[in-house]
Parts: structure tokens; C-alpha cells; sequence
């Protein structure tokens, strides 16, 4: 969808202190950054830590912590520059760096998300050990099948990764976090449009998606409260993290809409990350700037913001689980004829050379005209006009005198489309 401006407005504009002031005021509510994720790289901490654990960790050698949303990994501190790690769908992936420049690094060892369903048989293979479970997932180990580096049996890499991954299940303590996350029942009221677009960028950067949830129009609230549900309300990944942000561009529409846009700068371990240009459409609602549609030039990890690239409208995992829900609805409603004005009003009849057993179509897609514009809601032309031709070819579909009939015969399906989730 293409915004156009009128009454259109620039403002140069500076990063201000306006995001510590709205932290405050946020920390001290109740969109409290409890359970935020970060990655820590280097020194470790036992707060938090359920009963006991914090002494059996101060009783052995210093560790290291990594965490992520869901749980957190403490490792022995002679570790930390040897390995690195890395979030994919539902696994963290922990790499091997080689001293040695000569070699790359290589995966070591994996925590994975496995359904519980399937546990039983991941279980049996004898690749996998338990670590935990929660919400229906198992958490498991699994490591590498062959030492990195067995070419080279002398090298001190291949030593140090045999090592690691001998004494792997003794030396890693795992741990979830803090319980699931809910969405905020406390409504701000912003009074500014920046202060609306601000507070999302800080709430971005803390990995807090209560705090994105806050600043969101009741429209854009339905479509991401399943999102943020399915990221248990924290967003991005360890690495790369975003590490200030700026204000480039505000563009008034009238009085009562704005265009802001942002540069993110990002960076990893490693350095500099290239920058995000993030675009947000805020609108007023109920006495509050609130922002009512988002996008990004390029991917942002688990933050449900759809990217929009050569002027592609933006389309992310919440508007392709809707499309594929109504796409299925339209289907198995031409399959169940269309609408029937009253129940008994179905008969059949016999078509020449065709059958005996077809019926009319609902008055609702009677024609090729409305079935082509019933069709195209959810469909793109090349495929309905695909659809047609199989259909009328194969005798699903005919002509009768300008009216469209069909076999006698209903259709479904057991798969609720509306309960699909996109990955």
C-alpha cells in the first residue's frame, strides 16, 4: 500500500533524551523488563538462579553465560573464546572457532527445540539428551557425530574440541528462564508521535516485546499479539544486537498521522553490523499516538517487523498464515457449491456428455465473472485462470446457458487454517 501525503510536512530532526525519560516511566510500570534475553558473553552471574544452583555454580570453576529467550547455558570461562553461537528456527547452534587460521570453524554441539510428540523416537536414536522441557518442547543436546578436526589429530584445536565435547555434559548447566511473559494490560497514553516511535525502538533494542506491544494500534495489537505469544514476548537474538538508533525523517500528514523513519545500527561480536532503515505509519487513536503499520529494508530476527524491499508492500508471517487461512476458506467454499438460498433447493441434473449428478452453483458464484472475482480476493490472476481450466477441463466446473453447475458432492478438509503458524 502506497501512503500519499498531503499537507505534507518535514522536520529535520536529532536524537534526543526523550527514550531515557519514557524508560523510566516504563521500568517503573508495568512493563517491567523482567526475563528480557541478552546475550552475555563473558561474565557470569547466579542471580536468578533456583535454589541451589547458585552455590553448586560458585563451588565450581568460573563459567560464562549465554542466553536467549528461552533458556540460559553456563559453560567453563576457559571456553568462551572458542565458542560461538548462533540462533536458527529452534535450535542454537554453538560453533567451534579455531586458533588456527588455517581452519574454519565448525559446529560442536546443538540445543534443539524438539515437539514433545516426537520425543519418544528422537529419544531412542541415542543423538539426543534431555536437558529440560517446557511448553510442549523437549530441549535437548545433540552433539557433533566426529570431532572437529580429526585430519589434523596433533593440532591444539582438535584437542581442545575433543575435550570440550568429552566433558560437555559434566561442565554445561542449563536453565530456563524466568516463566512466560504476558502481553501488557497497562495503556499508555503518548502525546507525541515520536514519543510513540522512540519507545518501540527501545523496546526493540531491549529484546522487550511488552514494551513493542504498548506502543501498537488495537488493529496491529491482533495481528502481533499471536507473534509475540509465540516468541513468549522476546524479541530478536543475541547476536547481532542493536546498539543505538536515530531518528531520520518525520513527516507530518495532516493532524493526525505521521511517517517516521529510523536507522538501527546493529554490530556482533565481531564489529559493525550494516544499519536497518525501519519506517513507522503512526496515527492518533483514542488520545494516543499509537503505530498502526511497520516495515523494514531489511530482516530483523524474531521481531515479527515485515520487510519491505523495491517497493514490495510489506508482508510478514502474520498476513501469510491470514492469506493461507482465506485461501483455504475460498476453495472449500466453491467445492460446497457457494451459497444456497434455502436448505432443499439443491437438485440435480444431467449435463450432455458430462454426467449425471451436477448441481447449480450459489447465487454467489453463478457466473465465471463472480466466481473469477470471488477467486481473486485471495488469489493471483495466473492461477485463477489456471484453477478455471483445470476445473472446466476436467468437468468440475460447466456452463449452462451462462450459469456455472458442478458435481453433486461436498468437500472439507480436517486442517484449521486458522490455527496455522508460519516459520
Amino acid at each position: 500500500m502506497e501512503l500519499i501525503p498531503f499537507m505534507q510536512k518535514e522536520r529535520q530532526t536529532m536524537t534526543t533524551p526523550l527514550t531515557r525519560k519514557l524508560a523510566a516511566g516504563v521500568l517503573a510500570g508495568t512493563l517491567l523488563l523482567s526475563g528480557i534475553a541478552i546475550g552475555i558473553p563473558s561474565h557470569a552471574s547466579a542471580k536468578g538462579l533456583g535454589p541451589g544452583q547458585a552455590a553448586a555454580i560458585a563451588a565450581a570453576s568460573k563459567t560464562f553465560t549465554y542466553k536467549n529467550a528461552v533458556y540460559t547455558l553456563r559453560l567453563p570461562n576457559d571456553w568462551k573464546h572458542r565458542l560461538q553461537f548462533a540462533e536458527k528456527d529452534k535450535q542454537t547452534l554453538v560453533y567451534y572457532v579455531p586458533q588456527s587460521k588455517s581452519l574454519q570453524k565448525e559446529v560442536l554441539f546443538t540445543i534443539e527445540a524438539i515437539d514433545s510428540a516426537k520425543w519418544t523416537d528422537d529419544k531412542e536414536s541415542g543423538v539426543y539428551t534431555s536437558l529440560g522441557s517446557l511448553n510442549g518442547s523437549v530441549y535437548a543436546l545433540h552433539k557433533s557425530g566426529e570431532t572437529p578436526y580429526a585430519k589434523k589429530p596433533n593440532s591444539s584445536d582438535y584437542r581442545m574440541a575433543r575435550k570440550i565435547l568429552a566433558t560437555l555434559k559434566n561442565s554445561l548447566s542449563f536453565s530456563f528462564n524466568q516463566t512466560q511473559q504476558a502481553a501488557p494490560s497497562m495503556a499508555l497514553v503518548l502525546t507525541d508521535a515520536r514519543q510513540a516511535a522512540e519507545l518501540y525502538a527501545f523496546g526493540l533494542q531491549r529484546r522487550s516485546a511488552s514494551i513493542q506491544y504498548a506502543t501498537f494500534s488495537d488493529a496491529l495489537k491482533k495481528t502481533m499479539y499471536p507473534v509475540f505469544k509465540e516468541l513468549n514476548w522476546v524479541t530478536g537474538v543475541s547476536s547481532p544486537w542493536i546498539t543505538k538508533w536515530e531518528v531520520t525523517k518525520d513527516t507530518a500528514i495532516g493532524s493526525s498521522k505521521e511517517q517516521i523513519e529510523l536507522r538501527l545500527d546493529t554490530a556482533t561480536s565481531t564489529g559493525s553490523e550494516p544499519s536497518v532503515q525501519l519506517t513507522l505509519f503512526l496515527e492518533k487513536e483514542n488520545g494516543s499516538w499509537v503505530i498502526a503499520a511497520l516495515s523494514s529494508d531489511r530482516e530483523l530476527p524474531r521481531s515479527g517487523v515485515p520487510v519491505k524491499k523495491d517497493g514490495v508492500p510489506a508482508f510478514g508471517s502474520a498476513d501469510a498464515v491470514s492469506l493461507a487461512a482465506k485461501a483455504a476458506a475460498h476453495y472449500w467454499h466453491i467445492l460446497s457449491g457457494g451459497k444456497v438460498v434455502k436448505e432443499g433447493e439443491i437438485r440435480e441434473f444431467s449435463i450432455p456428455g458430462k454426467g449425471d449428478h451436477y448441481r447449480w452453483l450459489g447465487e454467489d458464484l453463478s457466473t465465471k465473472e463472480k466466481l473469477f472475482a470471488y477467486l481473486k480476493e485471495v488469489y493471483t490472476p495466473e492461477k485463477v485462470q489456471q484453477y478455471w481450466n483445470s476445473q472446466t477441463q476436467s468437468g468440475s466446473l460447466a456452463i449452462v446457458g451462462g450459469r456455472l453447475a458442478q458435481p453433486n458432492a461436498d468437500g472439507g478438509s480436517l486442517r484449521d487454517w486458522t490455527k496455522a503458524k508460519a516459520s
